[in-house]
C-alpha cells in the first residue's frame, strides 16, 4: 500500500471555510489544502453529457443561484456557473487534475446518487487513467468499487462506510458483515469510515489485515485524538 495514503491528512472537499470565503469542492479550496500541506478529498457527479463534475449535491441549489440538477446540464454549461459568493466556478474532474497535476494526493469519492453507476465509474476512469499523480477512488456504492477492481485493478480503490443507516443505500451496506465481505471479495485497498461509527468489527478487521482505515469527517481536536486510536489517517474539516 502506498505510504501517501496515510502520510498526510486529507481536507474534506478541500480546505473550505466561510470565514475565508472559500467554498467546498472548488479550486480555491483545493489550493488552500495544498498551501497548508494537506492532500484533499473531492466528490464527483455526472453531467448530462457524462462528464465527471466535482460537486457533492445532485442539486445546485445549496451552492449556486440555480435550482437545476447537475445532470440536467452539460459540462461546458456547468463550468460557467459561479459558486455562491466567490469567483470560483464549478470544476470538472479534468480541470482539477490538470490544475494540480502531481502536486498533492487526491481522494475521489464517486457519488452514486444519480444512478448510472457504471457510467460514472467510466467517466472517472477516463480522467484518471493517464494521471501521473497520487490518486485513489472510493465510494459508498459496492457496485462502483466492484467496477473499478474488476476492470481497473491498478487503481487504488476503497469503500466508504458507516453504521448509521440514512436509507440512501441498500440496508445491507450498513452491516459490518457485508462490509467485510465486500472488502474481501473485491480485494479493496482501504476503507474510509464514519468516525461516529468507530470502532466496530469492520474497522477492527481492517486493522488486523493491514487494510488502511481512513476516517471522516474529523471536525475537532477531540475527533482528531479519537481518530488516532482507531484509524490510520483522517479526512477533516476546520
Amino acid at each position: 500500500m502506498p505510504k501517501w495514503l496515510t502520510k498526510q491528512p486529507f481536507a474534506h472537499r478541500g480546505l473550505h471555510s466561510p470565514r475565508n470565503n472559500i467554498v467546498e469542492n472548488s479550486l480555491s479550496a483545493f489550493q488552500s489544502a495544498i498551501s497548508n500541506g494537506f492532500g484533499f478529498e473531492l466528490d464527483v457527479l455526472l453531467s448530462k453529457d457524462n462528464k465527471a463534475i466535482v460537486f457533492h449535491d445532485v442539486s445546485m441549489k445549496r451552492l449556486t443561484n440555480q435550482n437545476d440538477a447537475i445532470i440536467d446540464l452539460n459540462a461546458s454549461e456547468l463550468e460557467k456557473i459561479v459558486l455562491n459568493g466567490t469567483k470560483d466556478h464549478i470544476p470538472t474532474l479534468e480541470t482539477v487534475l490538470h490544475h494540480f497535476q502531481g502536486v498533492a494526493p487526491i481522494l475521489i469519492e464517486i457519488k452514486g446518487d444519480q444512478g448510472l453507476l457504471d457510467v460514472i465509474s467510466e467517466a472517472v476512469n477516463n480522467e484518471i487513467k493517464d494521471y501521473s499523480g497520487e490518486v485513489a477512488v472510493m465510494s459508498f456504492y459496492p457496485e462502483i468499487t466492484k467496477h473499478f477492481k474488476s476492470n481497473y485493478p491498478e487503481i487504488l480503490c476503497g469503500l466508504v462506510a458507516t453504521r448509521k443507516n440514512d436509507e440512501k443505500l441498500h440496508s445491507e451496506c450498513y452491516k459490518t458483515d457485508f462490509q467485510i465481505d465486500t472488502l474481501n471479495s473485491q480485494n479493496l485497498d482501504f476503507i474510509a469510515y464514519d468516525i461516529k461509527s468507530l470502532p466496530n468489527d469492520t474497522s477492527r478487521f481492517c486493522i488486523r489485515e493491514n487494510i488502511p482505515v481512513l476516517t471522516w469527517t474529523v471536525k475537532s481536536e477531540e475527533d482528531k485524538n479519537y481518530a488516532k486510536k482507531h484509524a490510520n489517517n483522517i479526512i477533516f474539516e476546520l
